[in-house]
């Protein structure tokens, strides 16, 4: 059986920058056959965040605290609207696991 992982685009107000981020992971793991339930967070809700998969910025790593982060693969990008650059931090995740 396929695994589902579960993908969190985070950004500082979770909804604009991050909803871009969110389709573009959507159209990712759609073209790759991946089964993923993607959503999207904001800072203040990131101690709450159980997902595999937190997509971020650098800029936002260091809010994240290490209970998350332990738990969860953080994949950082410098912007989460270059839908390129997303697909090659999310070509490199995939290409190093497993299913």
């Amino acid at each position: 059986m396929k695994k589902r992982y579960s993908i969190t685009a985070l950004c500082g107000m979770g909804l604009g920058t991050s909803s871009l981020a969110r389709m573009a992971i959507m159209d990712y793991v759609k073209s790759h056959g991946i089964d993923a339930n993607v959503t999207v967070a904001d800072i203040g809700s990131v101690k709450g965040i159980t997902s595999d998969i937190i997509l971020t910025t650098k800029s936002m790593a260091n809010h994240i605290p290490s209970s998350v982060s332990e738990q969860s693969t953080v994949i950082l990008v410098t912007n989460l609207i270059k839908k390129d650059e997303i697909n090659s931090k999310l070509d490199e995740y995939f290409s190093s696991v497993s299913e």
